[in-house]
């Protein structure tokens, strides 16, 4: 029989988090502008970014041993190493294995990053070493920060360790302002990672690796800020483009103004229609958030269709369903608005969100009843939210596509299993810090009260709708419904969403 491994000590793991706290100072702005990492930026613009990103950069100092980023864990930041060295274990740490250390001169571009990552829906990139040393000038943890997967590496300082914290908002300025250091970025991805990511896109699945590879090596990469435009409607459309991560906005020019037609998320293509007919771009592609694109030549999508016709019958497909649904918006205006009130309230990013008809809502809580009861007496919602038209959306979570509640979770509690739609918190490692409830832009993450805490503090603990995971019947919620008011809705459904609005296709 196998031994059940031990119970997590919820005070030590508080104790870690409020200890990694306390080794964070400012940082200081003589320093930073002696760094290489900002090297790349034009000297008109440096000083303008230094004073923008000074007050949200810290510096930590880690002892000899101390662990900074633990494998399964969500991260929101890069370290960029001021001085010692850290140690990367693929798979945990393994006294046996012979490090491989990697040194680099202050003055060389920042190299290195956390060990295995993951990006966008691309397969995790790996190391063929199972330990390596990255010391002064390096930088790590910097693609597992701009991702939504955990790092599949542990890293600790093996000697004492000096450390630029760099958040993901700092991270994001930085790609945006330094070229050199965004080449870095994609550079890594390019190799680690671009090509398991074009091996998970079903168009290229019947593909032998080394055309995927070739693709990969032959990609553009392009990232825009939000609200930044993509592809205009009547331009010439000469590429595939893949979204990498972010989130897209699809419009169709219509006289009363732009309609929305759909959103694009990570996996998703677009530009079919262009490169198989020549056609022009027939809508316009818009960044609501930082958004990583992926461009594919017309001519290495050629080649690709020669070596394996399923190619173009895919490229045919996905295209056809595009220009219907771009027909469909233009057609009926209340598709445009189904999908924009998607987008206002929050629920484009959910997988499965909660909406309550109050049309035919009698209040009588069997809903929030039902959730408490499978949740051991606590609700993982409030009946209580924003309305849209007839709809209530409560406080209730959406299960985001990519969950911002998980980047700032100092234990890893918050977790998605491969390929679930749940997002779960667990018990057991939830310190009670309130991360995850002030960075839901939506508040739908709950903070209780669970006892006392050792030094007399209250405990408190996150929780959220899980879709009551594990439950046979599904979310106890809409089951308990009398009057089947409550429903789930994915944004990826437009049928369905159409039909919620008001309208059906």
């Amino acid at each position: 029989m196998t031994a059940e491994a031990p119970a997590p000590d919820r005070d030590a793991l508080r104790r870690r988090h409020e200890r990694r706290l306390h080794l964070q100072v400012p940082a200081r702005l003589e320093e930073l502008r002696a760094l290489p990492l900002f090297d790349s930026v034009p000297e008109r613009a440096r000083e303008r970014l230094l004073d923008k990103v000074l007050p949200k950069l810290r510096t930590a100092r880690f002892p000899a041993g101390e662990e900074i980023l633990r494998e399964g864990e969500y991260s929101d930041t890069a370290f960029y190493i001021l001085g010692g060295e850290v140690e990367v274990a693929l798979g945990g740490y393994s006294e046996t294995a012979r490090p491989v250390v990697v040194r680099h001169a202050q003055a060389a571009p920042p190299r290195g990053d956390g060990g295995a990552t993951w990006v966008g829906r691309a397969a995790p990139a790996t190391e063929p070493a199972t330990r390596r040393v990255l010391a002064a000038g390096e930088v790590f943890g910097e693609l597992a920060a701009l991702s939504r997967y955990p790092v599949s590496a542990s890293v600790r300082a093996r000697v004492e360790t000096r450390l630029l914290l760099l958040k993901l908002p700092v991270l994001r300025l930085l790609l945006a302002a330094a070229p050199g250091f965004r080449a870095f970025v994609d550079q890594r991805y390019r190799e680690r990672a671009l090509g398991r990511h074009l091996r998970g896109v079903a168009l290229f699945a019947g593909l032998p690796d080394e055309r995927v590879e070739a693709l990969a090596a032959r990609a553009e990469l392009r990232a825009f800020e939000p609200g930044e435009r993509i592809a205009s409607e009547g331009d010439p459309a000469r590429e595939l483009l893949l979204v990498r991560g972010g989130l897209v906005q699809v419009q169709a020019q219509a006289p009363d103004g732009p309609r929305v037609v759909t959103y694009l998320r990570s996996g998703d293509l677009a530009g079919e229609a262009g490169l198989l007919l020549g056609a022009p771009w027939p809508f316009d592609l818009v960044a609501l958030d930082h958004v990583e694109i992926v461009r594919l030549s017309r001519a290495d999508v050629l080649d690709a269709i020669a070596l394996d016709p399923a190619v173009e019958r895919r490229l045919w497909e996905s295209g056809v369903v595009r220009l219907e649904q771009r027909g469909e918006a233009l057609a009926d205006p209340g598709v445009a608005q189904a999908m924009e009130a998607l987008r206002a309230a929050g629920l484009v990013h959910g997988e499965s969100a909660l909406l309550i008809d109050l049309a035919t809502c009698t209040r009588c809580d069997a809903c929030v009843t039902a959730c408490a009861d499978s949740h051991d007496g606590v609700p993982r919602f409030v009946r209580q939210g924003q309305r849209l038209g007839r709809w209530l959306v409560p406080t209730a979570c959406h299960q985001c596509t990519d969950p911002v509640c998980m980047l700032d979770c100092p234990t890893g509690a918050i977790t998605r299993e491969w390929g679930a739609l749940e997002v779960t918190i667990a018990e057991s490692t939830c310190i009670g810090c309130g991360n995850c409830a002030s960075g839901c832009p939506w508040g739908n993450v709950l903070m209780v009260e669970t006892g006392t805490r050792a030094d007399g503090a209250p405990q408190e603990r996150a929780v959220k709708c899980d879709l009551c995971a594990g439950r046979r019947e599904g979310p106890a919620c809409v089951q308990a419904c009398p009057h089947e008011s409550a429903l789930r809705l994915s944004a990826r459904d437009r049928a369905a969403a159409a039909r919620a609005f008001g309208r059906a296709l």
